[in-house]
């Protein structure tokens, strides 16, 4: 009787593990499994024969290595900072080898913190102007897919789709490609001598500055982490009459060795997380509920059978039936 109720209790043990794994993935693990509020991460990437427009002088400097900063850093207390929102600034400046300052951008976004597509909210800024910034920013969701996705742009301030290309390793890990193509996209509009917009004789026009860009992005699908990355931009200004003048930046950027195992290095720490809450924990809790629910069974089993080998050893013999006559 005993050896029964061990069975049950075994049973009914292994039956709550088994639903609380299922809990785990369904509930816990989507519940963990969040962008950090907290986010600090920088990034450094160098290009060399790179042309800009020095705008102190209004010439053309070409065949200069210049470097690349980017950094992210969340915002816990923000406002717009919640349970389902993250808030992260990101900086990047271009500099020239001599220290020139080439060019520099910021912007603010609010992030979904499961989906990591940006949502509206109070704090969205570029270069601490109000703005709205949509899609995906610096890192994809959690569990990215072999497909396309809407990545920001803050130069142009849209979004351009970043198509998946196909599978790659990196120092051993295994990424997505994604390629994103920024077509011409006129970005504003300046006053400039009509030389420098390539119509030498006019003394100043109404030049648009035009942006293209490529962009490579390495990305682990399981965490989301954009592990490295690389960009081709290219900045012009173009007349009126749509005549090309001179190049504002031209550049082929990839990021430096240490940024690219900083990133495997973050990538494989935050994959190993996910995998833990999402998939490892709940499978072993699901096992030791298995486990359990057999061995009560089992147990359970046994004990009827000693039950009834019992009862028939204290049973009275049967005097055999003659039928001799």
């Amino acid at each position: 009787m005993r050896r029964r109720g061990l069975g049950l209790g075994l049973v009914a043990v292994g039956a709550v593990l088994l639903g609380a794994a299922l809990a785990i993935r369904l509930f816990l693990a989507p519940d963990l499994v969040r962008l950090p509020l907290d986010q600090s991460a920088s990034a450094t990437a160098s290009g060399s024969d790179v042309t800009y427009l020095d705008f102190s002088t209004l010439e053309e400097v070409d065949g200069v290595d210049a470097t690349v900063r980017l950094t992210v850093q969340g915002d816990a207390g923000s406002e717009d900072a919640s349970d389902d929102v993250a808030v992260w600034s990101s900086g990047t400046t271009v500099t020239a080898e001599d220290g020139t300052l080439i060019t520099a951008s910021s912007y603010t976004a609010c992030l979904d913190r499961r989906e990591a597509a940006s949502v509206d909210c109070g704090s969205e800024a570029i270069d601490e102007e109000p703005a709205d910034v949509d899609g995906l920013t610096v890192t994809f969701p959690f569990g990215t897919e072999q497909r396309d996705y809407d990545v920001w742009n803050v130069t142009t301030a849209q979004t351009f789709p970043a198509r998946f290309e196909g599978e790659e390793e990196i120092e051993g890990l295994e990424v997505y490609r994604f390629v994103q193509e920024i077509p011409e996209t006129v970005i504003r509009q300046t006053e400039v001598p009509g030389e420098l917009a390539g119509v030498p004789d006019e003394e100043s026009v109404e030049a648009d500055v035009v942006y293209s860009n490529t962009r490579t992005l390495w990305v682990e699908p399981t965490s989301g982490v954009l592990v490295t990355s690389s960009e081709a931009p290219v900045t012009v200004l173009r007349a009126p009459d749509g005549t090309t003048g001179a190049t504002i930046l031209q550049a082929e950027f990839a990021a430096s060795d240490e940024t690219v195992s900083a990133g495997v290095e973050r990538a494989e720490d935050n994959r190993d997380k996910v995998t833990l809450i999402s998939r490892t924990l709940p499978l072993a809790v699901a096992a030791l509920g298995l486990l359990l629910v057999v061995a009560g069974v089992v147990v359970a089993l046994r004990s009827r059978g000693g039950a009834h080998r019992a009862d028939t050893a204290g049973a009275p013999a049967q005097e055999p039936v003659s039928f001799a006559k």
